[in-house]
């Protein structure tokens, strides 16, 4: 029987994520910042979560995190790079060079 953080079930709470690993990830050709996180959360079905800490803003000006998912934190976190990299190429393609106005840190609070 496994007792573990996976298997809390407390009412009113839809889901418990884990943080399991945070990386440092550096791109010199999109962004003016040359760097960004990737946090991977660990849900309790098993699987796994990515978001990055550098958000791309849509054509409505709000920016929405970029998510990633896999079966492994190295499958996440792959995917998480490859859908923000897909984002950032897509909104160059019609914007341009990319610019400090195109991006928006989250909440320090929230990473």
């Amino acid at each position: 029987m496994n007792n573990g953080w996976d298997n809390v079930k407390i009412t009113g709470i839809v889901s418990i994520k884990k943080v399991v690993a945070e990386f440092i990830v550096e791109e010199f050709h999109y962004t003016p910042y040359s760097k960004f996180k990737v946090k991977i959360f660990e849900k309790q079905d098993g699987t796994y979560l990515g978001y990055t800490n550098l958000l791309v803003k849509g054509d409505d000006g709000y920016p929405s995190p970029e998510v990633g998912v896999g079966k492994t934190i190295e499958e996440a976190l792959t995917n998480t790079i490859e859908v923000f990299l897909e984002q950032l190429i897509k909104k160059e393609s019609t914007n341009g060079k990319l610019e400090e106005n195109d991006f928006e840190y989250a909440d320090p609070f929230d990473f």
